[in-house]
Parts: structure tokens; C-alpha cells; sequence
């Protein structure tokens, strides 16, 4: 039963390596968007985490990632940014970009197939991100045009216009962080961590020596 336990744990987490790269996604996109929180709340790190375990990781790692990194990001959220706002507004914004970033997570797992450690694949997640972030912003800003801006009188093509530039500062990070955190498992993968699990015990035996 242990031993059956741990194989399908390894199916949905994969080897060692895997783990140890999918906790250091949550990490790095967790802090760093704490980091840029209070300067530019528009810079996705999460973001950027969510599409690459999608892309590279895949299993359980497509769910985990973004939905981990943004839970550590909304518990300091919960009593700094959003202490001015009522449960009811709090949940629904949550709700909106949990599902959002989730969103984005699966979307890059659909390309898992075509990904590959090479600047041909960090270029195809970049490529996709571009459209994933607009998408991204339209879905939450129907949470703020509902919890936010209805109640104040305010139109969805009201929302709508205050958000160009709020998109292309989203997209600029995209462009940045996107590649740059590929590169940086790309990196890890290559050099830091070269062995694997499976080229273990995939290796060929030893010869004994029948003396």
C-alpha cells in the first residue's frame, strides 16, 4: 500500500527534481509579487509562475502553482490592500483572480506537448502570454465592474477605460518575467540539477563480478 501510494504520488507530483521546482515556483512568484506589490501592483509574477508549470511542469504542478502562490500573496493582502473593503467584495476579487490565474495554469498545460527547454519553447510561452494577460485582465475586471464599480454608479465601458495602460504595464511584465523564469529552470534543469530520478534508474547495471 506504501509502495503504491508513493508511485501515484510521483504520477501526480513527478520525481524529487519536479517537486523541488514546483515549491520554488510558488516561492518566486509568491515574494517577488509581495516585492512588487507596493510599487506596481500590475506586475503578474503569479502570472508568469502559472503559465511556465503549465507549460513545463504539468501534473498536479498546473493547479498547485497558481493557486498556492496567490493564496500566500492574498493572506497579506487580506489585512493590507483590501482592508478598506467589505467580505463580500474581498471574496468576489478573489474569486475572480484565483480563477484567472488558475486559467492561465491549464492554458499553458494544454501546450505541454510542443514545450521543449530551448528558446524555442521560452518564445512560445512568451508568445502566449501576450493574449493570456488580456484575457486575464477582461475576466477580472467584470469582478470590479460587479463588486466595485456597479455599486458606485459606474459602467463596465467605464472600467474598460481606465484599463489600457493598466494592460500594458501587465503585458511588459509578461514579456519580462515570462522568459526570465524559463530561463531560470532552463538554468536549474541544466546545470544546478542535470541528473534526474528516472536517467538513474534508467542507467544500465553494473557488471558483476563473478570471481
Amino acid at each position: 500500500m506504501n509502495a503504491r501510494w508513493r508511485a501515484a504520488m510521483e504520477r501526480a507530483l513527478g520525481d524529487r527534481r519536479t517537486i523541488l521546482t514546483g515549491v520554488l515556483l510558488i516561492l518566486v512568484g509568491a515574494l517577488a509579487k509581495l516585492v512588487f506589490f507596493r510599487y506596481a501592483a500590475n506586475i503578474e509574477t503569479i502570472f508568469a509562475v502559472s503559465i511556465v508549470a503549465g507549460s513545463v511542469l504539468g501534473r498536479w504542478w498546473t493547479v498547485l502553482v497558481p493557486m498556492s502562490s496567490f493564496a500566500i500573496v492574498e493572506a497579506f493582502s487580506w489585512g493590507g490592500p483590501y482592508a478598506g473593503y467589505g467580505t463580500t467584495i474581498v471574496l468576489g476579487l478573489t474569486f475572480f483572480m484565483g480563477t484567472g490565474f488558475l486559467f492561465v495554469g491549464l492554458t499553458g498545460r494544454l501546450f505541454k506537448p510542443h514545450m521543449v527547454m530551448r528558446v524555442k519553447g521560452f518564445a512560445l510561452m512568451t508568445t502566449i502570454s501576450i493574449p493570456l494577460t488580456i484575457a486575464y485582465d477582461l475576466w477580472t475586471d467584470v469582478g470590479e465592474y460587479y463588486f466595485i464599480a456597479k455599486p458606485q454608479g459606474l459602467t463596465f465601458w467605464q472600467v474598460l477605460a481606465g484599463q489600457p495602460i493598466f494592460t500594458a504595464v501587465h503585458i511588459l511584465s509578461s514579456l519580462v518575467f515570462v522568459p526570465l523564469v524559463g530561463m531560470g529552470l532552463y538554468y536549474l534543469h541544466t546545470v544546478v540539477w542535470p541528473a534526474t530520478s528516472e536517467s538513474v534508474a534508467q542507467a544500465p547495471p553494473r557488471p558483476t563480478d563473478d570471481r
